[in-house]
């Protein structure tokens, strides 16, 4: 069971509701209704999570953007995530300069977290491209006394044991594939797909091979992943996508033991009586109130 769902060409719009008795979605649809009920993007999660995830309003059409506190993941900062949904080069719907918002999105979120992914459909192709500055273009900015590190956190993925190239079975690069290639370099992001955790080997994520579905994260953002995988292609989720699925290491053993009413097992705290003041005293720990 999935504890956060991101779903991209929906097809809903404001009339539209997805009702379940364990998840809360949330939508980004179209500003204008037609009669052809195409792309869309929704959220969603577990309720007993509704307290540590805040969706985030901004202006781009192609990214629902979203928030997780830090003290869940018991990190330094948020984390931040973008569902995207870039329609096909050939669609009315689509822009030129759709990555273009993104970045502008993104580099707002960056000033104030470095745990920051995105996820979905970019309908970008990128074959086994490059997503970093190599050490050639690097040395370069080595010449102008320029910090590397400013410009590429690629040495992150050598600290985690990561390769630096990905492996993919699709061998096309489209124009959005140049465009999110050179969005990954100038912003430090890396794409996962065919690099980590059970698809290192790199499998297609939609028909005749291709890999236009992804998640992208940025360098501290990989320490936190525990897997990675394209899952089986199934009709009942898509036509012709297979799902994303990503684990995330957490110190927190079980998610439903924080702000759930549900957990049966969990003591109950009745009021508070007078009479037991002295008892409550003794039972206080001096060492554990120091550690605060």
């Amino acid at each position: 069971m999935f504890d956060i769902v991101c779903l991209t060409e929906t097809k809903l719009d404001n009339l539209d509701i997805i009702e379940d008795k364990d998840f809360i979605f949330l939508y980004k649809n179209r500003k204008k209704i037609s009669n052809f009920k195409s792309g869309r993007i929704a959220l969603g999660y577990k309720k007993e999570l509704e307290n540590f995830i805040i969706p985030v309003e901004t202006d781009s059409s192609f990214a629902f953007w979203f928030s997780v506190k830090k003290y869940f993941l018991e990190l330094k900062k948020d984390l931040i995530s973008g569902i995207i949904y870039i329609p096909p080069e050939n669609s009315i719907y689509t822009s030129t300069d759709a990555i273009s918002e993104i970045e502008l999105e993104y580099q707002k979120f960056n000033k104030n977290s470095n745990y920051i992914c995105l996820v979905g459909d970019f309908n970008s192709r990128t074959a086994n491209f490059i997503d970093f500055y190599e050490d050639l273009e690097l040395s370069e900015l080595e010449t102008n006394n320029l910090d590397v590190n400013e410009f590429s956190d690629v040495h992150i993925l050598d600290e985690l044991c990561i390769p630096r190239y990905r492996n993919s079975p699709d061998n096309i690069v489209n124009r959005y594939g140049r465009k999110l290639l050179e969005f990954c370099k100038n912003n430090s992001m890396f794409i996962l797909n065919g690099r980590i955790g059970k698809d290192k080997t790199g499998r297609p994520t939609s028909k005749n091979s291709s890999v236009i579905d992804y998640m992208i994260s940025t360098a501290h953002f990989l320490k936190l992943i525990n897997d990675f995988e394209i899952l089986d292609f199934s009709k009942l989720f898509s036509d012709i996508h297979s799902p994303l699925s990503i684990i995330l290491c957490s110190k927190i053993e079980n998610c439903r033991l924080i702000g759930s009413s549900e957990n049966k097992n969990s003591p109950k705290i009745g009021k508070w009586n007078n009479d037991k003041c002295a008892e409550f005293k003794e039972n206080l720990s001096q060492e554990k109130i120091g550690d605060f």
